[in-house]
Formats: C-alpha cells, sequence, structure tokens
C-alpha cells in the first residue's frame, strides 16, 4: 500500500474504528473433560492435547475487520484451525484460521476474524477455536484479545531506503574468481599494512567502510594508488583518518583492490578484513575451565551457592544492547566518544553488569555473553530505532543490528567497543568477559534475529558483519576472545518455513571467511532433543551418524564433532572450540519416571561429550523450571511456587552435581537401566561419519 492510500484509508476509516479498545478473551475449556489438560495460571492458559476451547469476550466488541491477537508457545505448533461463533456453533459459519508456527518461545499471532466476504453471525456472543493439537503436545496462550484490523496490517512490508542486495549478486560475488588478491591485513596500533598480488594496470587500494555492501558503487572514497607495484605489494598506511569530519578507524575496514573505468572504479579483488590486531594485553590468560560443565541464563542473586554447589565452570549472561546507553544526555549517564560521536553510557545499568561479572570471577568461571538486539518493530526506543535492523518485522522475538548504515553501525561499534574495553581489563576490576555470543539462534532468524524475510545468503551477509565486527573491535582487547555464531539443533534441514538450517548457515559463513579473509569464529550449539517435550533423546529418529542429519541432538554429537574438524573449518590449522551454550532435558510432569528419563538423558549427553575433543562447554537450560516457558520444564529445579517443594531439586540436580566429579558413575548408573543399555560405552558411535 503507498503511503498515500495508507493515510487516506486512516483518514477515511470511522473513528469509532480507529479509537476501540481492544477487547480481551477469556479463555475455558469447551466440554467437560479432564481437567489436567486445560490449566488457567496466571494469565496464561495451557492446553495439552486437541480440544475445543471456548473463546469469551471480556467486553464490548467493537464493530468492523476484527482479527484475532495473541501470544503463543508451542513446540511443534499448530496447523491451520477452525474458529466458529456461536451459540449455536454451526458448521456453516465456521472460518479458519492460519496455522501458528512452530514456537519456542512467547510468539505473536495475528489472523483476521471476519474479512469483508466471511461477516460473523450478527448474535454471535463468544468464538469456539478447534485446535488440532497432537496428544502430547502443549499449547499455550496469553494476552488474547479481539481488535479492529489496523490499515495495511496485513500488506507485505517494503523496506524505504534501506541499502539491499539480493542473493546472486552475492552468489556470484562469493564464487568470483578475481585477478587480484588481498592475502593479509594487519594492524597496528597506529598503522595498517596491507599486502596482496596485483597484475598490471591502473589500480588502486581501496578502505571501505564495513556498512557498505558488496554491489554499492559509492564505497570506493578512499583510494591509494598502487601504480608503482606489479605482482606482490605491501603498503602501509596510517590507520586513523578522516571520514568527512569525523575520525575513522581503520580496523572496521573492507579493503578491496580497485581498477579505474569510464565510469568510476569496479573491484578486481574480494575484500578483506583484518587478519591480525594490535593487542592491548597480549598476555591477558584465556579462560580455562576445569571441567565442561556450564549453566545457561545465570544470575548472581538466585541461590548464590549454587556455582559451587554444583561445581559450575561456565555461564551465559544474557544481555540486551540497548540497555547501556543512551543518545542524549541525562541524570546517570557518562558520555564517551567513539569513532568521532558522543553517546551516553547508563551507569546503573553497566554497574549492575560488573557485579555480575566481578561475581562470576569470584568464582573462577568462563563468562560468555549472549548479545540480543530489541526488535525496533516492537520497541520503539530512540536506541533501538538505530540499532535495530530497519527491515526487521513484529514476528522476530529479537532483531538483527544494523549493520549497513552508518548510523547503526557506528552505534552498534560504540555499544561494543564500551562492553570489550571495560570487561577485558587486565586488572578485572569490573570482571572479565571471555566470549561474545552473536545474538541467538541465526538459523531460526526469523523468530530470534529477525532481519525481514532475508534469502539465506543476504541474512548471513548481514549476521556475519555483527559477528566480525564484534571480533575486530574485541580483539583490540583480549587475545583470546571468540564470537560465537548461534545456532539450533535443526541441521541439514530447516525447521520451520523461512528458517534456514545450522548447517547452511555453517556453510555460508565459510564461504565469506573463504572470500574476505578468516576470523576465529566459534560455535555455540543448542543440541536439544529432537522433541523438546522428550528428553530421550537417545530415541530420536531425525538424529541420524551423517553430515545429511535432519538434527543434531545428544544422540549424536559426533556429527558435529567430525564436521567442524574438516579441513575447511579449520582456523590457522587448528579446530574451533564449539560449545554447547544452550541445553537442556524436559521432565514432563514430576513423576518419578519422567524425572528419571530427564537425569537419563542428561547422563548420555554427558558421556557423548566427555569422548569429543572439540566440546569445551554445556551450559545447562534452564536453570530453574519457569511456567512461561510453554509447558515445558527443562529446570535443575522445580517451579519456584510448585506446592509443597518451591525451587525443589530434581533427580538431574544431583546427576549434574555428581558429573566430572569421582561420584559421577555411581551417580550416573541407573540411568543405564532407563536408556536400556549395560555400559556408557554402548553411546558413543565409533563409525565413520560423512
Amino acid at each position: 500500500m503507498s503511503r498515500f492510500l495508507l493515510i487516506a484509508a486512516i483518514l477515511c476509516a470511522p473513528l469509532s474504528a480507529l479509537l476501540a479498545n481492544p477487547v480481551s478473551l477469556w479463555l475455558e475449556r469447551f466440554d467437560d473433560g479432564a481437567a489436567p489438560s486445560f490449566i488457567p495460571n496466571g494469565g496464561i492458559f495451557e492446553i495439552r492435547g486437541p480440544m475445543s476451547v471456548r473463546a469469551i469476550p471480556e467486553g464490548t466488541v467493537p464493530e468492523g475487520n476484527l482479527v484475532l491477537d495473541l501470544e503463543y508457545f508451542c513446540a511443534g505448533g499448530v496447523p491451520a484451525f477452525a474458529v466458529l461463533p456461536g451459540p449455536p456453533f454451526e458448521a456453516a459459519t465456521h472460518r479458519r484460521l492460519p496455522a501458528m508456527g512452530h514456537s519456542e518461545t512467547w510468539s505473536p499471532y495475528v489472523a483476521r476474524l471476519n474479512p469483508s466476504d466471511h461477516p460473523l453471525p450478527a448474535d454471535w456472543k463468544e468464538l469456539r477455536l478447534d485446535l488440532p493439537l497432537k496428544a502430547d503436545q502443549v499449547l499455550q496462550i496469553r494476552n488474547a484479545r479481539l481488535r479492529i484490523e489496523a490499515p495495511g496490517e496485513f500488506t507485505s512490508r517494503r523496506s524505504g531506503g534501506v541499502p539491499s542486495i539480493d542473493a546472486p549478486t552475492l552468489e556470484k560475488y562469493l564464487s568470483e574468481t578475481f585477478p587480484a588478491r588481498i592475502s593479509k591485513v594487519t594492524v597496528g596500533n597506529d598503522a595498517v599494512t596491507v599486502s596482496g598480488i596485483i597484475p598490471q594496470g591502473d589500480l588502486f587500494l581501496a578502505d571501505v567502510g564495513m556498512e557498505y555492501l558488496v554491489n554499492d558503487p559509492s564505497r570506493f572514497d578512499s583510494l591509494t594508488t598502487l601504480q608503482k607495484y606489479r605482482g606482490r605489494f605491501t603498503v602501509t598506511l596510517p590507520r586513523f583518518r578522516k571520514r568527512g569530519t569525523a575520525d575513522f578507524d581503520r580496523l572496521l575496514c573492507r579493503w578491496e583492490i580497485v581498477r579505474k573505468t569510464a565510469d568510476g572504479y569496479e573491484p578486481v579483488s574480494h575484500g578483506r578484513y583484518a587478519d591480525d590486531i594490535a593487542c592491548r594485553s597480549p598476555d591477558l590468560p584465556p579462560a580455562k575451565p576445569k571441567s565442561k560443565k556450564g549453566l545457561g541464563g545465570w544470575t548472581p542473586d538466585r541461590f548464590p551457592d549454587e556455582l559451587e554447589d554444583l561445581g559450575i565452570s561456565a555461564v551465559t549472561v544474557n544481555l540486551m544492547v540497548h540497555s547501556l546507553v543512551s543518545l542524549t544526555p541525562g541524570p546517570g549517564l557518562t558520555p564517551f566518544q567513539w569513532q568521532g560521536k558522543t553517546y551516553y553510557s547508563r551507569d546503573a545499568a553497566i554497574a549492575e553488569f560488573d557485579r555480575t561479572f566481578i561475581k562470576a570471577a569470584r568464582h573462577k568461571v568462563m563468562v560468555s555473553v549472549i548479545l540480543l538486539i530489541a526488535n525496533p518493530a516492537k520497541d520503539h526506543n530512540p536506541v533501538v530505532s538505530v540499532l535495530g535492523h530497519p527491515d526487521a518485522v513484529k514476528e522476530g522475538t529479537f532483531a538483527m543490528p544494523d549493520v549497513t548504515s552508518p548510523e547503526g553501525l557506528s552505534l552498534y561499534g560504540a555499544i561494543l567497543n564500551l562492553m570489550a574495553e571495560r570487561w577485558s581489563r587486565p586488572n578485572g576490576e569490573h570482571g572479565r568477559v571471555h566470549h561474545w555470543i552473536i545474538h541467538n539462534e541465526v538459523d531460526a532468524g526469523w523468530v530470534w534475529t529477525n532481519a525481514g524475510e532475508k534469502a539465506d545468503i543476504v541474512y548471513m551477509d548481514l549476521y556475519q558483519r555483527s559477528m566480525r565486527l564484534t571480533d575486530l573491535i574485541s580483539r583490540q582487547y583480549d587475545p583470546h576472545m571468540r564470537s560465537f555464531i548461534s545456532l539450533t539443533h535443526h541441521w541439514a534441514k530447516a525447521g520451520e518455513h523461512r528458517w534456514y538450517g545450522s548447517k547452511r548457515m555453517t556453510d555460508l559463513l565459510v564461504r565469506f571467511c573463504r572470500a574476505e579473509g578468516d576470523f576465529p569464529w566459534a560455535m555455540a550449539y543448542h543440541p536439544y532433543p529432537q522433541n523438546l517435550f522428550n528428553p530421550r533423546t537417545w530415541e530420536d529418529s531425525q538424529a541420524t551418524f551423517s553430515f545429511d542429519t535432519e538434527k543434531i541432538t545428544p544422540k549424536n554429537l559426533e556429527v558435529l564433532d567430525t564436521y567442524m574438524k574438516q579441513p575447511a573449518l579449520l582456523y590457522r590449522g587448528k579446530v574451533r572450540p564449539v560449545h554447547l551454550s544452550e541445553n537442556g532435558f524436559n521432565s514432563m510432569d514430576y513423576s518419578p519416571k519422567s524425572l528419571e528419563d530427564q537425569a537419563a538423558g542428561m547422563a548420555l549427553a554427558w558421556k557423548k561429550m566427555a569422548a569429543l575433543s572439540l566440546i569445551e562447554s554445556w551450559q545447562y537450560h534452564n536453570w530453574i523450571d519457569n511456567r512461561g516457558e510453554g509447558g515445558l520444564k527443562i529446570g535443575l529445579r522445580k517451579f519456584p511456587d510448585e506446592p509443597g517443594d518451591p525451587a525443589g531439586k530434581k533427580p538431574i540436580w544431583h546427576l549434574y552435581q555428581s558429573l566430572g566429579t569421582p561420584g559421577e558413575d555411581e551417580v550416573a548408573a541407573p540411568c543405564l537401566k532407563t536408556i536400556g543399555i549395560r555400559s556408557w560405552d554402548e553411546v558413543v558411535y565409533k563409525k565413520e561419519i560423512r
């Protein structure tokens, strides 16, 4: 819809429709079935198995084109379903609403209820939702409501003025054999040295800002002549220059060799980012976890002795990037400079993370921070509006950062530099962050790191810029820091529509590195069981011992180990670290059988990892059961409000405590019977994988 038509639609819409408030819906089971299958709890309605649900408006429903608007959580998703207005609830007046996709977090669902060609009956009072769930499925719904359809709401959104590139252009760029090549870029404290090989011709070395796409003809605004060189060349230039009136650090450049043409300049090489970077503290020691045992989503105030009690060696901490800064001055804000621009750090927010990282340092654990970007389609904070990708849509929980505009890249880089410098100081005065996990589950980026609907190679072009920017900035302060790609258990087959598959994302990242220079990225993998609700991972039928396996779960971790040890995946001849940074096993309930299965899944995973040198760490998620997690109970502890046993330790807690200790085999022994084996040696796959 054009901007004019959108404005006209708003102006012409009835005022009552535009001002009408949404009407909440109360949900209850339609029939008198067994009570445990429908559980209302604090505004969340939990539905187990197929059933019809009554949706009752809690106020006057406005007239007009209505939309069913809710949030849901459902592993496996819900197929298209019928909605019947009534009473009476008659098939003749039913309407079919689109499916709810697979969701491993709270996700929005919006569907037209009464389009103009299918109005609701005049005297309807409530709705019946016929939900065709599988027998063992759990659906959670919250914030269900009816509201008037917004103008243009179901019209495809188009980017306005956002730099773009298509998949064929990127494919051609990555595959092309250029006549020139940049072989190495070294960034020192004050100078940058670029080496390579060139043919004869009127050639120049261009330092291109990272935000420029590879098809942008305006990117060659800073050129150094190479006319005196033939064959091999080495050029040393100042590290800092002016870009317009602002200071610019060439650390963040993509270097290209270009040739003058009648129309301007054309590239004759791939771009190349910095290989080696001068480091403030080259002797800063690396993290040395005493075991592979970690904890995900750790906060220091919940069970403060838990790290010691469980013998934890590594933790992950979530960080909303925008929460650390402001674009304008004010109380409690401290100004800081980056690339000639002034931003303002939020003192209280930074102090809170200082406290977290200092406590982690006291426990001598490795800290990996998950960098999350708020979604500008849902969050209108001024920082988020600049930081988040402008193509992001509300279906995404989080967003990709805007790495293709000067404003977005500058703000993102400023925050990264603020964090990396502060939390890598040799004296550890503010604690230490050892690694950065770049966003969340990018093979499922539509849900977790949204940048709108993008082809896989276009999406990876954005993501690898975010990874590289973090890498370039952080290695100035910590030579051991790694940027981790975050991936789901969906390997060779994408999990859902608009998802990409973890293998495809990994292979694309390798292609960008091959073209534009490698960097020491690592992998944060999430090998949950095939069915998040079923902890009996040894039964996972989609986890096979092949590089083309649909999923990598604890059952076939050997596939990931073997795949990442291939020569094409190595960094300077060494394997890249792999952290299993988010994983857990569900207990369907708190019955002895369910708790046994949960512990057995963890025991199997641990015994697998013991035989795999590549995997450095396992961060257990979720630490404590959470009623807002789609019916899952994957915690080491029970619900904090569990009657009679709040946050009680499950058997898996005691198992996890024993792992990596002399008592491990004794505590894990009962799990052998649960799995149906006599020895842990039976779980290790020893045949060839390819």
